[in-house]
């Protein structure tokens, strides 16, 4: 069986996007030459970015989806996030009491849109 192990993505500041993928918790490394950020989110999918000096193109992208434990967890994160980061679209009301990705979509540092949710089923906790 086949396993996505990581995806590569371009970066104009490291830093900021660094520090931005570990408020979800993420464990983040740097390559030795500085120019390479490594973002594992859940013990063994990796996400790689790469400086560049140009702005990517970020179109090519439709979304990541990062998906947490709880509604709680899902508010507390659009809490901390919202204020440094564009808020694209609040999913949270549309989904509190129906099936469906209770959740928001942000967009990180370079423009890349994260997808950040929980499942909502018709037989889950409201929190």
């Amino acid at each position: 069986m086949a396993l996505l192990e990581h995806v590569a993505f371009k970066a104009l500041d490291l830093d900021r996007t660094q520090a931005f993928y570990e408020s979800f918790g993420a464990e983040t490394s740097r390559h030795a030459s500085g120019k390479r950020l490594f973002v594992t989110l859940d013990g063994t999918t990796r996400l790689i970015f790469d400086h560049t000096d140009s702005p990517p193109d970020v179109s090519t992208v439709t979304y990541l989806g990062i998906e947490l434990d709880s509604f709680g967890e899902v508010d507390a994160m659009f809490t901390r996030l919202s204020e440094r980061a564009a808020i694209r679209r609040d999913l949270r009301e549309e989904y509190r009491h129906a099936a469906g990705p209770y959740g928001f979509f942000v967009a990180d540092p370079d423009g890349y849109v994260i997808k950040v949710f929980k499942y909502h089923t018709p037989t889950d906790e409201q929190s």
